[in-house]
């Protein structure tokens, strides 16, 4: 039996840069979609620009994870359009590629991520969200409403999956090397109060478990791709800094980045805990599920 053929968009992402080679050791096909013109000495890889370079070619599972990163600059009104209209449109033009393909795929996988369930506004952070949890009135939950609505809108012609990612910890990019930047020059460690919620993944589990909603096919359609661990940023901050072998010194005023951030600043200074129920319910289990776990293989 021939490999199965998997198109990933936003492949030369941050996450699209460890699934290539995971994908490949595993001896699937991959045809990676990235607005960047780029080469492959790899058998089983190549790299396409436009959509229209795989017209009608037999693609088994398709995996989108375009979109710009939402923490990368402030949210003036014109960057939250931006933001929107790299996950909406791209999404709806995938859709309707494929639309016209002879082709239809078996699966799509499409990206979210847990700021569909909004922060908390009372700062109690004593309820767990799980994907039958209400999104918010706030932009973050209403960009990934939107991002989501944009796949579902197709859900009569695919087998359509969602995955609702946490902040995703890797030891080469993604946020993580920033949240450790204060603690490793001991500048700073707790925020605040540090109770807020760090609703996080090792990307291994990212991966893990993007393979396994391609190899298992659960029945459910929205799947949390969270730690089960529930983590407050004091916590992070602790056990990073024991791995890190420094004590950091001061705790960071929250509305020092409520000031630097804006609106932006909930992304650091408040959040949900969220359950990764859909996934737990199905089988999968997690490489890393606990922060001390996941520290220690990152950065010890």
């Amino acid at each position: 039996m021939s490999a199965a053929t998997i198109l990933i968009t936003g492949a030369s992402g941050f996450i699209g840069r460890h699934l290539l080679p995971y994908l490949l050791e595993r001896d699937y096909r991959v045809i990676a979609l990235s607005r960047k013109n780029r080469t492959s000495d790899h058998h089983n890889l190549r790299w396409v620009q436009k959509l229209s370079q795989v017209n009608n070619e037999m693609i088994d599972y398709v995996i989108n994870l375009a979109g710009e990163n939402i923490g990368q600059q402030r949210w003036s009104t014109e960057r939250k359009q931006q933001l929107i209209y790299s996950r909406v449109e791209t999404t709806t033009q995938l859709f309707q590629w494929l639309n016209h393909q002879k082709h239809r795929p078996k699966l799509v996988i499409s990206g979210s991520a847990v700021g569909y369930y909004g922060i908390d506004e009372q700062q109690q952070w004593q309820k767990i969200c799980d994907e039958n949890t209400e999104p918010q009135d706030i932009f973050m939950s209403e960009l990934c409403q939107q991002w989501e609505q944009a796949a579902l809108a197709y859900q009569a012609q695919y087998t359509i999956k969602i995955i609702r990612l946490g902040v995703v910890f890797a030891a080469d990019g993604g946020i993580l090397p920033q949240m450790l930047q204060p603690i490793k020059m001991k500048l700073a460690g707790k925020i605040g109060h540090g109770r807020q919620p760090v609703t996080w993944v090792h990307i291994a589990d990212v991966l893990g478990a993007i393979e396994f909603l391609i190899t298992h096919q659960p029945q459910a359609q929205i799947f949390n791709v969270v730690a089960p661990e529930h983590s407050t940023q004091q916590q992070f901050a602790e056990c990073a800094a024991r791995y890190l072998k420094v004590r950091p010194l001061l705790t960071a005023p929250s509305f020092a980045f409520k000031l630097l951030l804006g609106e932006q600043s909930q992304l650091i200074l408040n959040g949900q805990f969220v359950q990764p129920k859909a996934l737990l319910e199905a089988g999968y289990h997690f490489h890393y599920p606990t922060l001390d776990l996941a520290l220690q293989q990152l950065l010890a």
